[in-house]
């Protein structure tokens, strides 16, 4: 099971590890459900991660905004095991989880003890 929380009883967020080729780093990230790829991360990312682009990708935004953003390729641990993973590169300087990590789990938020998990089915 993955565990966050509700930050200003408003946010989801929790902690992600991307495996970098020096070492894992931990990155807190939203939990965006209007988000439909796994995991965005700001521009200057690319060079912090040592990510390296591997195409280019129409993104429509919330506020209906078309634009082309860099794509590339990395590693999480999801449930404790390494996921590779599409990184979404833009101008929005918070970290993202998407809709695309939570294939095949359980999504809980509760607004009251602020509390986020994410599991798989028994």
């Amino acid at each position: 099971m993955i565990q966050g929380g509700i930050e200003d009883g408003l946010y989801p967020r929790l902690t992600i590890t991307l495996n970098s080729q020096s070492e894992p780093l931990k990155i807190k990230a939203l939990l965006d459900s209007g988000f439909d790829g796994q995991v965005a991360l700001p521009y200057v990312a690319a060079d912090r991660f040592q990510l390296e682009a591997v195409r280019l990708a129409d993104v429509t935004y919330a506020n209906g905004e078309k634009t082309e953003e860099i794509i590339c390729h990395g590693e999480i641990l999801w449930h404790d095991e390494p996921r590779a993973i599409e990184i979404v590169l833009s101008d929005d300087e918070e970290p993202a989880i998407g809709t695309g990590m939570l294939e095949g789990c359980i999504v809980t938020m509760d607004f009251i003890s602020d509390i986020l998990t994410i599991s798989k089915p028994a």
